[in-house]
């Protein structure tokens, strides 16, 4: 009796699983499906379903696609060969798979994995064909940002390996440059002259070896004179290009790259493609340390006639910090700029804790990116590290974690980029407002201007409220992100007239001309109430909190700093999210 209840059990259960019930289970799969008939000669009919994945993905309604050909999505950059392999598994009925580029509706090329399955009909024959499709362009950035960061390591063992070897350098770099770059040739072009030589090539630049250009007459000459990074989307609408020759040797869009180091430069990195606009700004990015590894090398080989140590002379010229840390935050390998940043041989460095390295205090700043690092997040963050020779440094760090076959977290990718320089520029890079330096050099005219002509001038400090919980809750790269929201929308609150810009950390600044303190309160309370309705992607709620001060004549700068610095105090220390008014501005320290 049991026996037979379980299959009635199973019967009954068979039987529940109607067409109604897949279909909505497909309606529910995050994957896209699409479904296509096969006529009695073997060729596809068209498609007779698609699932709600599929609109999302490729930006087409069902209704647009139901009866068209099985390959609406495929475009100029659509590999062939998926074309072939999917049309020969039609001819055989047997399944298949591919990835290529394809193209949503709006036009936008992405990335798509696809598993084609033939569907039987009673007699055996092929009736449908069903196929599963992912968007994987996301998920291949990154795997490639990985290898790339990987190969940047590599690049920079090799050179300090075996760098005196030019034309072994020269061809590591341009088949390195290539790869990473997916160009369809790479090029290394000196002068000789008056003259640009190809020195090294790689992929279908590989006859051009020895080529000559004119230095005054060639995109890579200019690129040569102006030590400037120069990029071209179709030779064939450049002015400064000759076309003639650039189509002689495949060459239609590219990258070319001073290769610079000391203030001189040796030559010329260039990568390029058969085809128009193959490239983009990471490219360019890639392509710009590659080079940068390059033109050390060069400037190593050139001078080693006159030096002994072959080291020495490596770590001189290698500018940018790279290393490999391992999940007990030791540096497992380390570039030669650490040598001249940290005052110490590498071998000192290799095989340390980096808190030993870098500081107590430099690592505490580290610590919650590394954190997040080794935990698998991509992270990008600016920080100000100390500096062997005094002082600070501003760099920006790039974290790529290392992932083994199971994506189980071995390690870290760590680059590091001295942006000391930037940051003496007028914006803050992340939220585009004017940045300390330039707020103040500003706000001294402003009160200048309003000293000799006796305007009311007032000051307004902004802090956002929890916003060390916001990082460590949700990640730094969402609390930049609501940097970025609100430096946006102080920047289109505010009127022309006043400036506004980044403080420093979570804290905003705005000095508003010819306004008094009460003027000002309003315009802070309008902004904290504005705050509160902001939406964030990942945060519920976003407060700030405010201080107020009014200048009041013949006060210096800092004096105006510090009441507006007080009454900010004052807004934390009294429940946050409000707004307070210095000293001296409209009486006591007060709500607005």
């Amino acid at each position: 009796m049991v026996h037979q209840g379980c299959s009635n059990c199973r019967q009954e259960n068979r039987m529940q699983v109607t067409p109604q019930l897949l279909e909505q289970a497909l309606e529910l799969s995050h994957d896209a499906v699409t479904i296509f008939e096969i006529r009695n000669g073997g060729s596809a009919a068209g498609i007779i379903y698609v699932n709600r994945a599929f609109e999302t993905m490729s930006g087409y309604e069902r209704d647009e696609v139901l009866g068209c050909a099985p390959g609406v999505l495929r475009g100029e950059k659509t590999d062939a060969g998926d074309l072939e392999s999917f049309s020969a598994a039609l001819d055989a009925g047997a399944s298949c798979e591919g990835e290529s580029w394809y193209y949503r509706k709006c036009g936008k090329p992405f990335l798509m994995s696809w598993e084609a399955s033939p569907v039987l009909d009673d007699a055996g024959n092929v009736s449908h064909f069903v196929v599963v499709q992912q968007d994987v362009t996301e998920r291949r950035r990154r795997r490639r940002r990985r290898q790339d960061l990987e190969r940047m390591v590599d690049l920079q063992r090799e050179v300090v390996s075996g760098g005196l070897d030019l034309q072994r350098v020269r061809q590591r770099i341009v088949e390195a440059a290539r790869e990473i770059t997916g160009a369809d040739a790479a090029v290394v072009e000196e002068t000789e002259g008056e003259e640009m030589v190809y020195r090294a090539v790689a992929g279908i630049a590989g006859e051009a070896l020895g080529m000559r250009l004119p230095i005054d007459a060639s995109l890579s000459g200019l690129c040569f004179r102006s030590c400037e990074i120069l990029r071209t989307d179709d030779t064939r609408d450049d002015p400064r290009v000759d076309t003639e020759a650039a189509l002689k040797v495949g060459f239609v869009s590219g990258i070319l790259v001073p290769l610079v180091h000391d203030g001189h430069c040796y030559g010329v990195l260039k990568v390029y493609a058969s085809r128009p606009d193959a490239f983009s700004s990471d490219e360019r990015q890639l392509l710009e340390i590659a080079s940068g590894i390059l033109a050390s090398a060069l400037f190593t080989a050139a001078s080693f006639e006159s030096e002994v140590n072959r080291r020495s002379m490596l770590i001189d010229a290698i500018p940018i910090l790279v290393s490999y840390i391992d999940l007990d935050r030791r540096y497992q390998e380390v570039n030669a700029a650490y040598e001249d940043w940290f005052g110490v041989e590498a071998s000192d460095i290799r095989g340390k804790f980096m808190w030993e390295v870098v500081g107590e205090a430099a690592y505490e700043t580290i610590r919650p990116h590394l954190d997040a690092a080794l935990s698998g997040e991509e992270v990008s963050y600016e920080a100000d590290i100390p500096y062997q020779k005094g002082g600070k440094r501003t760099v920006l760090a790039q974290y790529q974690p290392n992932l083994d076959s199971s994506g189980k977290v071995e390690g870290v990718y760590a680059v590091v980029r001295d942006l000391t320089s930037v940051k003496q520029a007028e914006q803050d890079f992340l939220t585009g407002l004017w940045n300390r330096r330039k707020f103040e050099e500003k706000s001294e005219d402003l009160l200048r201007k309003a000293s000799r002509y006796r305007q009311p001038v007032s000051l307004v400090l902004i802090d956002i409220d929890h916003f060390k919980a916001i990082n460590d809750c949700y990640g730094h790269l969402v609390g930049d992100e609501v940097l970025k929201v609100l430096g946006w929308h102080l920047g289109n609150t505010v009127r022309g007239v006043d400036v506004v810009g980044r403080w420093g950390g979570e804290e905003f600044i705005i000095l508003a001309p010819e306004t008094a303190a009460e003027e000002a309160c309003q315009l802070a309370e309008r902004i904290c109430s504005e705050i509160r309705r902001l939406s964030f992607e990942d945060v519920d709620h976003v407060t700030a909190s405010f201080g107020v001060a009014q200048w009041m004549e013949n006060e210096e700068w800092s004096q105006l700093m510090e009441r507006a610095d007080g009454a900010l105090y004052k807004a934390k220390r009294d429940g946050r999210d409000r707004v307070m008014v210095a000293q001296g501005s409209v009486g006591p320290a007060n709500d607005c």
